[in-house]
């Protein structure tokens, strides 16, 4: 199974507030983009029009085998966890299929794992050189597994968000990005045999856990997602929601008072939206994890756990309407289009959400027009001179301390930047080890 520290994701960005410790007393601003302490202005490049801050590329992946079998596709050489994008997937005798992944920009192959003919496991190295990628396996390459193919296929979008809170006001930020960290997983469980369905059919669905690495600001109250789905296959009742607290790899613990909680919104037709409340409770006084010098190593991460299923499940589903649904929870994990993360901020701030470049707010956030200033492109968040709030990386990518631009962080982020995302592709694998935490 997938593991949380994964580095396979991608890149967005929206730019959440400055870094304070907590709210100024005596103050009630009623509107975000209002320092609550002087900042430094960063460096910032200049953002060519147009670009669109995304660290991941979509890929079209089609294989096809000679042997009924199943592969595992990663996107790093060591085909360790934390790279995998699909996880023993079916691949029916002489039948060629597509699968749809976002793949980090910083990755020049893909591999898949198979089982080769002389019984042991081999990989094959795959160049990305653009949208597409075929590879049919050599005759009696691969070892036919037609008699015991695993029962489940896994799709993954793993990634840690980085937010910014000083929004509208880019220039008032200090740019460091970590008013807001969130290490994310997005799974989508498949049921690969037929038979196993009228027992096991609740299983299948779209799993989503949000751990909450840091918190650099006082602003910070919610993490937000909202995906793009069809809500009439699902209902409220048969919607999992846990918050963890999670104690080592595989440890979690069950956090059962009202200090964090998880509402998950069904009521658009076209949206589920989930927000994880309470973060605030996480800055007692100073900085969530962010600070240097104050950062406890291994220190219990909050969980959201948030599991959709089905309603009915495609136990009770033929034709049609069992490969929709399949279908569409394959989809919402592989596209990142489908998903928007954001942050809201507490209601002393407007309660305002600050969302990824181009992606409207929640129907619930009703002041966007007005708490943007006018500073804002005709593109959702995504200020006149193409500034974002909102960073979407790869889980793994170390934060920056408070107070310490990523740009100043990440020597390459600049350069990737003003060429367009032409140049410097794996900036985010290089940083200043001086300015971010090595373990958190």
């Amino acid at each position: 199974m997938k593991k949380i520290f994964s580095i396979c994701a991608m890149f967005s960005v929206i730019l959440f507030g400055a870094c304070t410790d907590v709210d100024t007393a005596g103050e009630t601003p009623e509107v975000p983009g209002t320092p609550e302490e002087p900042v430094v202005a960063p460096e910032i490049p200049v953002v060519p029009a147009g670009f669109d801050w995304s660290t991941e590329t979509g890929v079209n992946l089609t294989l096809e085998s000679g042997v009924t079998t199943n592969v595992s596709v990663y996107s790093e050489e060591d085909c360790q966890d934390n790279s995998l994008l699909l996880e023993d997937v079916l691949l029916e005798s002489d039948v060629a299929r597509t699968f749809r992944m976002a793949v980090p920009v910083g990755a020049e192959k893909l591999y898949v794992k198979y089982p080769a003919a002389s019984g042991a496991d081999d990989v094959v190295a795959l160049a990305v050189n653009g949208a597409d990628v075929n590879y049919k396996f050599p005759v009696d390459a691969v070892k036919s597994r037609y008699e015991k193919v695993p029962d489940y296929q896994y799709y993954y979008n793993s990634g840690v968000i980085m937010v910014e809170d000083m929004w509208p006001d880019f220039a008032a930020s200090d740019a460091d990005f970590n008013d807001l960290v969130v290490e994310y997983d997005l799974k989508t469980v498949e049921c690969t045999s037929p038979s196993l369905l009228p027992a096991h059919g609740y299983k299948e669905g779209v799993i989503v856990t949000l751990d909450i690495r840091g918190v650099g600001s006082g602003r910070t109250r919610k993490a937000g997602l909202q995906l793009d789905f069809d809500t009439s296959i699902l209902q409220p009742e048969h919607i999992e929601k846990i918050v963890y607290e999670k104690t080592g790899q595989g440890v979690m613990t069950e956090i059962r008072d009202n200090r964090f909680t998880i509402d998950v919104d069904l009521t658009q037709p076209d949206k589920v939206l989930i927000l994880f409340d309470g973060l605030d409770n996480l800055v007692q006084g100073k900085h969530y994890q962010t600070a240097e010098g104050d950062i406890e190593v291994g220190k219990p991460m909050i969980r959201a756990y948030v599991k959709l299923s089905g309603v009915p499940d495609r136990s009770k589903l033929t034709g049609e309407a069992s490969r929709a649904q399949a279908e569409a929870f394959r989809d919402v994990v592989s596209y990142p289009e489908k998903h928007d993360f954001f942050m809201v901020l507490k209601s002393a701030y407007g309660s305002a959400e600050i969302h990824q470049k181009g992606f409207a707010p929640s129907y619930r956030y009703k002041n966007y027009e007005t708490d943007s200033k006018g500073l804002m492109s005709s593109v959702p968040y995504c200020s006149k001179d193409n500034d974002v709030w909102v960073l979407r990386l790869p889980v793994g990518t170390p934060h920056v301390y408070d107070r310490v631009s990523i740009f100043s962080a990440y020597p390459d982020l600049k350069e990737w930047i003003e060429s367009n995302g032409q140049r410097k592709r794996g900036w985010y694998k290089n940083y200043d080890h001086s300015l971010v935490p090595h373990y958190w």
